[in-house]
């Protein structure tokens, strides 16, 4: 596919690359999230200079925000990604995803490699501390199952089998 513009863009991207191919905004189902507690959200860049900035104390729920920076518009943000740290703490996991960022091509996590890549310079690491462990899972699945965000891969079932027809077609 040709671009459709003439920008300078990283070597070997196109802009067709930067197409979201499954994104779903759903009112209904951001109307159903039910959450059993409040999320504190705190937010950072995701580079490596940031890593010390993240608590190595707690855990809970994070995701990865794109924001373009553009005009300094207080709230255009793109969410397209949600994870919990249920068995290690914040500071360790950002960790992982700087090693499968630096690791490129040879990352297990593929899809999560190119989410980094891509949006390097514009992603946002947002984190959500959960006092109670067995509220973690619980609250990444019902943030996946209102969001539905489209670097995820995994679902709870209630969701996970109408987002395979939706995108089957």
């Amino acid at each position: 596919m040709n671009d459709i513009f003439s920008i300078s863009k990283p070597a070997g991207r196109s802009l067709s690359d930067y197409h979201l191919k499954r994104m779903v905004l759903s009112p209904d189902h951001w109307r159903n999230c039910s959450l059993p507690v409040t999320l504190n959200w705190q937010i950072l860049q995701f580079t490596e200079a940031n890593a010390d900035h993240v608590p190595n104390n707690t855990k809970g729920i994070y995701s990865f925000l794109v924001q373009p920076g553009i005009a300094q518009h207080p709230s255009c943000s793109y969410l397209l990604y949600i994870g919990q740290t249920e068995r290690q703490n914040f500071r360790e996991r950002f960790r992982q995803y700087l090693r499968d960022w630096r690791a490129g091509s040879a990352s297990r996590r593929v899809h999560i490699t190119d989410m980094l890549e891509k949006w390097e310079g514009f992603l946002w690491f947002a984190y959500a501390p959960v006092q109670r462990d067995e509220l973690i899972v619980p609250i990444e699945d019902a943030l996946l199952s209102s969001y539905l965000p489209p670097a995820n891969k995994d679902f709870p079932a209630a969701v996970a089998a109408n987002l395979r027809r939706l995108f089957s077609t």
